[in-house]
């Protein structure tokens, strides 16, 4: 069959595997699952419709922009969607056919797709401050079981106070009276220890990459704000992208 001049429409609902549905204009001519693979759909789209324009639409969020990227390359129109599906997961679950409706009839948005080294930017920044939370988690299990079993507190401490190398030490040599105590404290502070090395490793490489000659005009403007140092222009450039256009 040659389907020059014809538009087809493929809307996936992407997971682990993709459930894939194909229309042209309005009928329906596939719903099939298949593995997570935009070279496996490429293949099945140019063998079962020759010459056709294809549009291609899935939703963000858990498999990211490389399936767009990769289809778009290839000459196909792939566009990256956003709809409610988070608050209507329970009563409306919103499948491959909606989609590609939605995608037919114009209803879908689509949403910005960031240049790859502006998403590999975010998700790095993203990364330090998931493992910022770690510490936080880390510390508070720490007051929390020492403030439980009734244990004191080095001198002058005050909650949020900066945790230093000897400040981690002295707590570290707490008298736990009962070894039963001394080894669940042991273990949060190794715990607490090995998340602090982690974040100074992703400050420094953070700091590095504030260093590319790309980034260093919107890092000047962002730290030209009051209060705003290097780290956190870094997150703000990344979530933000390009601030001086």
């Amino acid at each position: 069959m040659d389907f020059t001049g014809a538009t087809i429409f493929c809307g996936i609902d992407v997971h682990k595997n993709w459930r894939v549905n194909i229309q042209d204009n309005g009928f329906e001519l596939e719903d099939f699952s298949q593995n997570a693979d935009p070279v496996l759909l490429h293949k099945h789209l140019n063998c079962n419709y020759p010459e056709a324009t294809v549009k291609v639409c899935y939703e963000a969020g858990f498999s990211g922009f490389s399936a767009q990227r990769w289809l778009t390359r290839h000459g196909i129109a792939a566009d990256v969607a956003t709809t409610d599906k988070e608050k209507r997961q329970k009563i409306d679950k919103i499948d491959a056919r909606k989609l590609c409706e939605h995608l037919l009839t114009r209803k879908m948005k689509g949403i910005y797709v960031p240049a790859l080294h502006w998403e590999h930017g975010s998700s790095f920044v993203r990364a330090r401050a998931r493992i910022v939370s770690n510490q936080t988690r880390c510390k508070n299990r720490i007051w929390q079981l020492l403030h439980f079993s009734g244990l004191a507190l080095p001198k002058d401490y005050e909650a949020g106070q900066y945790r230093s190398r000897s400040f981690v030490k002295e707590l570290m040599a707490t008298d736990c009276g009962r070894e039963e105590l001394k080894i669940p404290l042991g273990l949060y502070f190794k715990d607490f220890v090995q998340t602090w090395s982690l974040l100074v490793e992703a400050t420094r490489a953070i700091r590095q990459l504030c260093k590319q000659r790309e980034y260093q005009k919107d890092l000047a403007l962002l730290r030209s704000i009051p209060g705003i140092g290097e780290i956190n222009a870094a997150v703000i450039l990344f979530e933000l992208q390009d601030v001086v256009s």
